[in-house]
């Protein structure tokens, strides 16, 4: 008979301004109402998203901030996240985000304690292209007792490296309504006064979330002339960005306004939002725009818009890098917004979410390992 996880050690990669990240925490506030333990182990300290650690959570920065990432991270962080480990004895193990994961793979195989390791996949494998850490993915990932995927299409690129379809789980990711609502009421930040209607791009400014095409979309749009476009983030493709703006003529139009630690009171007072992705897993902004009741426009990216739209019930679905069409649903969007959200919101409640991560980590879905 499975016991429960009454200690449950998180492991993600940073407090960083992620949807992952996010959702780690919405899932540890709802761990401990449950009358759970909660350790997190985050592998890069400090962070934005700091702050927001439950104070009833135990933080373990395991590489203090500043370090460098990816392999240097990893291999400081390996030998603390095992010494962890040893020294906590969790019952069960949730990590995220596909880096992550494969360390802490590896950090409970060198513990040599058992204990239940949940993985959690956040986003398609489309843009993996690395056979080496597909294969990676494929022999250590077997190693975990479940596998949540984030959406349908994430599941689906498990189930294709060869990974036993029963150990695979789809739980959708969480989004606290009320404490959303609560941040929205918040001031707006200097760079947004409120005197002008605007249409909003959350995500950071690189390759994936492809906002050169939301770009030259806004450009050609009807919008052009009745609200501006304010894009919320950070990252490499910020003065590739500012470039296109100036090209196409419309600088004073856009806004770019850098990351935000609460973009929300921005997202609320939008007209719309508006996804341009080449790829996600199930993104979150889409489900917090709704549950705030703004109209979206997004991208048929795969995974997940699709998914939480409904196939376009609720927000329509433009084929990616088709800025013409992309133009033409925020037009029409905005003139006729799409059925009520609300049944959206409650579908990802996060007491019911977290239960099934509970189910998983209680061990009540395990399967003879491989």
């Amino acid at each position: 008979m499975a016991a429960r996880a009454d200690r449950i050690l998180l492991v993600l990669p940073s407090l960083d301004r992620g949807g992952g990240e996010r959702v780690l925490l919405q899932l540890a506030r709802s761990f401990l109402d449950a009358g759970r333990e909660v350790h997190l182990a985050v592998l890069l300290g400090g962070g934005p998203l700091r702050r927001e650690v439950p104070d009833a959570a135990v933080l373990h920065e395991l590489v203090d901030a500043g370090h460098a990432r990816g392999f240097a991270l990893a291999r400081k962080a390996l030998p603390k996240l095992v010494s962890l480990i040893r020294s906590l004895r969790p019952d069960a193990v949730l990590s995220t985000m596909t880096g992550t994961n494969l360390l802490t793979v590896l950090a409970c195989k060198r513990s040599r304690r058992r204990t239940r390791l949940v993985l959690r996949e956040a986003a398609s494998l489309v843009n993996t292209k690395s056979t080496f850490k597909r294969q990676t993915m494929r022999w250590l990932y077997r190693r975990a007792d479940a596998l949540i995927a984030v959406s349908q299409g994430v599941a689906e690129d498990l189930r294709g490296l060869g990974l036993v379809k029963k150990r695979i789980h789809v739980i959708h990711n969480p989004v606290d309504v009320d404490r959303l609502r609560r941040l929205a009421s918040l001031e707006l930040p200097p760079a947004v006064d409120g005197k002008f209607p605007y249409v909003v791009s959350l995500g950071r400014l690189v390759e994936q979330k492809d906002q050169r095409t939301l770009l030259r979309a806004y450009a050609m749009s009807a919008l052009r002339e009745t609200h501006r476009l304010v894009i919320v983030g950070e990252g490499d493709r910020h003065t590739d960005l500012e470039r296109l703006a100036r090209e196409l003529g419309i600088t004073d139009r856009v806004l770019f306004t850098g990351a935000m630690d609460n973009p929300y009171s921005v997202l609320a007072r939008a007209s719309l939002h508006v996804l341009s992705s080449r790829w996600e897993g199930y993104p979150n902004v889409l489900l917090e725009a709704l549950a705030l009741g703004v109209p979206v426009v997004s991208t048929d990216c795969p995974y997940g818009p699709r998914e939480i739209l409904d196939g376009g019930r609720y927000g329509r679905v433009m084929p990616m890098n088709d800025p013409t069409a992309l133009a033409r649903a925020m037009d029409e969007e905005l003139a006729g917004p799409s059925v009520s959200t609300e049944r959206v919101a409650a579908a990802h409640a996060p007491r019911m979410i977290a239960s099934r991560y509970l189910a998983l980590l209680d061990g009540q879905h395990e399967v003879s390992p491989q």
